[in-house]
This record gives C-alpha cells, structure tokens and sequence, in this order.
C-alpha cells in the first residue's frame, strides 16, 4: 500500500475516504524520507495523528482555531521555523490544496482567507519539506446570531466551598466549555453527565456585592458561538436535598396516627442554621384513599403531620431570599410497631436504659438464687441438729 505514489489533487471537492486520504499522505512522507534521524519520524507521527481528527468528529472543545465572521477576512499563521509552507484544507469529505487566488492569499507563514464564506471552513493544515507542520481550525462565528443559549447554573449554597453548577445543551453544536470570568478562572471543558461545576470565590458571610459572569463558547464541525451568562448567587441557590427522619409514630395504624418528623439541613449547607434558616415542606400520602397533602413549617427542625400516613417526603428551601426548592427527598414508609427514635443520643440513651434494666434483672435475680441457697442450708442443718 505505501508502494503507491502521492497524486496531485484536483482543487474541484470531490469525496474521497478519509482514511485513504489520511495513509495517503503518510507513506509519501514516510517514503521519502525513510533515512532520517527517530526524533522526525516521532514528531511527523505525533502530528500526523492530530491532522486525522476530522471537523465530523469534533466532539471535543479543539486546542487550536481561529474564528471569523461571514464576508470577513481571517489570517492564519503556521507555527514553523520554515520560511515557505504550503497548506491544505480538510472537512468531513476530503483534503484539498491551496494556493492563491482572489479568496486565498499566500504570504510566507501565513495565509489570509477572503470574504468567508462555509466552504472555506474546515481545518487547515501547512506543511514543509520535512513535512506536517502546524494546523488550525477555522469557524464561522455565529454569536450574533444565536439566539437561545440553553445556560442553567444552580449553587446549593451560598459558600465558596461548593461548586456552581451549570447545563448547556444545544442541537447545533457538539462540543461546549464555560468559565467564571468574573473570577478569573479557568475554562472548564470536562463535564459529569452534562454538568460543568464551576469554582467561585463568594463570601457567604458578606452582602453580595458584584454579579457573576459565566461565560460559555460552543462549537460544531462548522462553526463557533460565545455567550455571557450574569447573575448574582443568591439568585441561583437551590439547597441540596434535606436529611429527614422519623421519630415517633403514635396510635399507629388509626386516623388519629400522629408521626414526629425531624429534618435536617444538607451537608452542604452553611452554618449556624440560626444564620441560614431553611423553610420545608412535606408532602404525605393518606394510606386508605391515597390522597396527596403538603405542610410547610419555618420554625425548628420537627414537625408533626396527623393522619393515617403511609409515606412521605421533605423539600427546602432558603426561608430569608426565597430561593429555589430543593429537590424532594426519597419516599420515606412510615414504620409499623412501637414509638421509634431519630436521633443518635436518643438511640444511645434508649441503649444504655436496656443494658441498666438488664443489670437490675441480673442483681434481683442474684439475690433470689441467694436467698434459695441459704434457705436450703438452714433447712439441712435443722434436719442435722434433730437427728
């Protein structure tokens, strides 16, 4: 296969296989050079393998691109210490040379692309004599005009210590990064399943002064679009989920069945609670009819809900800025049986009146296998003296 030679393209697009095109390219080099020294060969490899990344494939935010506006002018420059390159074009069909004309201008390392237009998109590539050199995507900018950009951030709390969390979904483009720039952070391209979590340096202790400014870049196999996102914290705070337990469940099974709750804020939320109150809500089911209710509460952390309940669950919310509520907790059964306790100092304590009944039981029982024992050696020695 390497055996065959290199033929000249025809500037006219026609589709060729990737692939072939890609091998193409590397036996002629390779060829051609077979006699050089390792450190080309592995540079002429490392870059050959960035050049088949295709623009259908851009899944990922690329290292490298310019961006430009339709009926504008981009120059794109090769990194190389070669005084003449040449270059190439590549998008999902195939690979064609340049060389100029009225829309293409050479000028050693650099190339000027004229009025843009979407089929001078793609990724170009400059090449020497020694070989691949460089390369460059080129996007249409389309930020003017994107109209809706689909950003959701949420925060569950007010802290520095947690993480904004953002979403961005659109069906024009693949491949999305955000960034906090009104704290100078840094871009971040990852996400866990479709989530960015972006770091800030809100003092959940101080008034919020300044807006954040989250902006967000998006781009396809053709084009490019920006978008700034502002807003202050306090506005995107929907605490996480509440932890919730039952204590007691009295008249258990009536209609006159009352069920303790306690709820307590998430891990994640700020401290002292006197500080960063939360309001809750609970929404029950009604056993025999399953009729949904709800109960909203702002004072302390228990509840009672009255009726013959067979699950429930808890929501929360920030009780001073009126913030978003949290998601709702699992569906909680309510227990069948005796009185339960929630709390591990009730459960300790509960533990140590067992273990000090037991020990009563254990010292009254003692005494009565004392008492017998005695009784029995008064008896047989009565029956000793009288015989």
């Amino acid at each position: 296969m390497c055996g065959i030679k290199s033929t000249h393209r025809p500037r006219k697009r026609t589709h060729v296989a990737p692939l072939t095109d890609a091998l193409d390219f590397f036996c002629a080099e390779f060829e051609a050079r077979n006699s050089t020294k390792m450190g080309w060969l592995i540079r002429f490899i490392v870059l050959f393998c960035l050049s088949i990344r295709r623009m259908s494939a851009l899944n990922l935010f690329p290292d490298k691109f310019e961006i430009g506006e339709k009926h504008t002018s981009v120059t794109l420059t090769c990194k190389t210490h070669k005084d003449s390159v040449t270059w190439k074009r590549e998008d999902a069909y195939n690979t064609v040379d340049i060389g100029e004309s009225p829309f293409e201008k050479l000028s050693g390392r650099n190339l000027t692309v004229i009025d843009l237009q979407e089929d001078q998109i793609g990724k170009y590539t400059c090449w020497s004599d020694k070989g691949l050199e460089d390369y460059t995507y080129l996007l249409l900018d389309k930020s003017k005009e994107a109209t809706v950009f689909n950003i959701n951030c949420t925060a569950e709390t007010l802290s520095c210590t947690e993480h904004i969390k953002c979403t961005w979904t659109s069906d024009e483009f693949t491949a999305f990064r955000l960034r906090n720039t009104r704290d100078n952070g840094n871009w971040v391209s990852q996400h866990v399943d479709g989530v960015f979590f972006l770091p800030h340096s809100t003092n959940s202790y101080s008034e919020e002064s300044e807006r954040l400014l989250i902006t967000g870049e998006a781009v396809s196999s053709c084009c490019y679009m920006k978008t700034d996102y502002s807003f202050y914290l306090r506005d995107i705070v929907k605490p996480a989920s509440p932890d919730i337990s039952i204590c007691t469940v009295k008249n258990e099974g009536s209609d006159e069945q009352i069920i303790e709750l306690e709820v307590k804020p998430p891990s994640s939320w700020p401290q002292p609670p006197s500080f960063f109150p939360l309001k809750h809500q609970v929404e029950y089911q009604i056993r025999h009819n399953g009729e949904l209710k709800t109960k909203e509460w702002e004072e302390g952390s228990k509840i009672k809900v009255e009726g013959h309940v067979r699950k429930l669950r808890v929501r929360s919310r920030d009780m001073l800025l009126l913030s978003q509520w949290s998601e709702w907790t699992l569906w909680k059964n309510v227990p069948d049986g005796e009185t339960r306790t929630c709390t591990k100092k009730r459960c300790k304590e509960k533990k140590r009146q067992k273990e000090q009944k037991e020990i009563r039981n254990k010292k009254k029982n003692h005494k009565k296998t004392g008492m017998g024992k005695k009784k029995k050696k008064t008896s047989e020695l009565g029956i000793f003296l009288n015989s």
